[in-house]
C-alpha cells in the first residue's frame, strides 16, 4: 500500500573542516594540469581562495551535524566540493593525491521564504573552510578558514583539526565514513582504517543479500545491531525502504524476508505488518497476506502513536487487501 518511509533530518558537521559528506560520483571534466585546481600560496604563506571551486566535483550538502551530544544551537547547511584531481585520483589509486583540495561552504537555513511552507533551504553565506593535502607544507594536511569577503587565509594554528581527522577519519585525514559512494568504494578496496567502525547500511546490506543470500544478510544485520545498537542506518524506516526497493525490483521473496524481519524486531508496528501484507499480496500469497492484514487491523486499533487519520488509513488498506485476497 504505502511506502511509509519517515525521512530523517539530513545532518552535516560544522566543526572546522570535517568533510563529512558523500560523493555522488558526478565528475567535472578538468585538465589535470589546471593550476586553478591546485593549492598555491602567497609570499606571506597564505592560501588564496580558489576562484573556481564551484566548478569542482560537488560531493553533497548537509545540515546541522554535531559530534557532541545534545541539540545543535545554530545548525547550518554545508556544501562540499573536491578538486577534480583529488576525486579522480582517489578513485584511481585509492589514496588522496598530493595537492588535493576540499571546500566546505557554510550557509544559514531559512524556511518560510517565497512559496516555501515547510523544511529548510539555504540562505545567507557564512564563509567556508578548506582542507589541503600538500607534502610541501610544514603539515601535510592543513586547514583554512575563510570568513565572508576573505580572499586568503593562514593555516589554522594548533592541532585540534588535524588530531580529530587523524584519529577519527576513515581514510587518511578524510571522513570517508560519511561519503556514501566513496565509502562503499573504500570498503571494497580495503582502505578503511581498522580503528574506524563502519555500521552496516542499506546499500551494503543489499550487496550481502545479493552475494550471499538471506542467511548471510540476516547474520550481518544481527551482528551490526549488537555492535552498533544506536545506529539508524538499518532501523525500521531503512528496512521498510529496503523491502519496498526489493518489491520494485520484483524480488518478492527477498522483500517478504526483509518485512518479516521488521515484524520480528518491531512487533508492535502497524506499518511493519502493512508492508508485509503488501509483499505477500505482490507475491500472490493470499493466506499470509490476509494474516498480516488482520494483524495490521488489530495493531492499528491499539497503537497510541498513530493519529485517527493514520489508523483509518491502515484499517482501510488492510481491509482492501483482505477483500482482494479472498477473491
Amino acid at each position: 500500500m504505502l511506502k511509509r518511509v519517515i525521512l530523517g533530518t539530513v545532518v552535516v558537521c560544522l566543526v572546522s573542516l570535517v568533510l563529512l559528506v558523500a560523493g555522488n560520483g558526478r565528475n567535472v571534466a578538468a585538465n589535470p594540469s589546471n593550476s586553478s585546481n591546485l593549492p598555491v600560496y602567497n609570499s606571506d604563506g597564505k592560501l588564496p581562495l580558489p576562484a573556481n571551486y564551484r566548478e569542482w566535483v560537488f560531493l553533497t550538502s548537509g545540515f546541522g551535524m554535531n559530534y557532541s551530544t545534545g541539540p545543535v544551537s545554530n545548525p547550518m547547511f554545508t556544501n562540499v566540493y573536491a578538486s577534480p584531481e583529488a576525486y579522480q585520483g582517489f578513485k584511481q589509486a585509492g589514496a588522496w593525491p598530493d595537492k588535493s583540495m576540499f571546500v566546505v561552504e557554510i550557509y544559514s537555513p531559512a524556511s518560510h521564504g517565497s512559496i516555501n511552507k515547510a523544511g529548510h533551504y539555504q540562505d545567507a553565506f557564512h564563509g567556508l573552510d578548506i582542507e589541503v593535502k600538500d607534502s610541501s607544507r610544514p603539515s601535510e594536511w592543513s586547514y583554512y578558514n575563510f570568513n565572508p569577503g576573505t580572499s586568503s587565509a593562514n593555516a589554522l594554528g594548533g592541532g585540534a583539526c588535524a588530531n580529530c581527522h587523524n584519529t577519527n577519519a576513515a581514510v587518511e585525514h578524510t571522513f570517508v565514513q560519511f561519503y556514501p559512494t566513496l565509502l562503499d568504494f573504500s570498503i571494497e578496496k580495503g582502505l578503511i582504517k581498522p580503528t574506524v567502525n563502519i555500521p552496516l547500511n542499506q546499500s551494503r546490506f543489499l550487496k550481502v543479500l545479493d552475494a550471499g543470500g538471506w542467511e548471510k544478510a540476516e547474520q550481518a544485520y544481527r551482528e551490526d545491531r549488537k555492535k552498533n545498537p544506536d545506529s539508524d542506518l538499518l532501523n525500521e524506516r531503512a528496512l521498510n525502504q529496503t523491502g519496498y526497493q526489493l518489491l520494485g525490483e520484483k524480488k518478492n521473496a527477498e522483500a517478504i524476508l526483509v518485512f518479516t524481519l521488521v515484524t520480528k524486531d518491531y512487533p508492535k508496528s502497524t506499518n511493519a505488518y502493512d508492508s508485509l501484507g503488501d509483499a505477500y499480496a505482490a507475491a500472490r500469497q493470499a493466506e499470509p497476506a490476509i494474516a498480516a492484514s488482520e494483524k495490521e487491523l488489530a495493531l492499528a486499533q491499539s497503537d497510541s502513536s498513530l493519529t485517527a487519520d493514520q489508523k483509518k488509513q491502515f484499517a482501510e488498506a488492510a481491509q482492501k487487501r483482505i477483500t482482494a485476497m479472498k477473491h
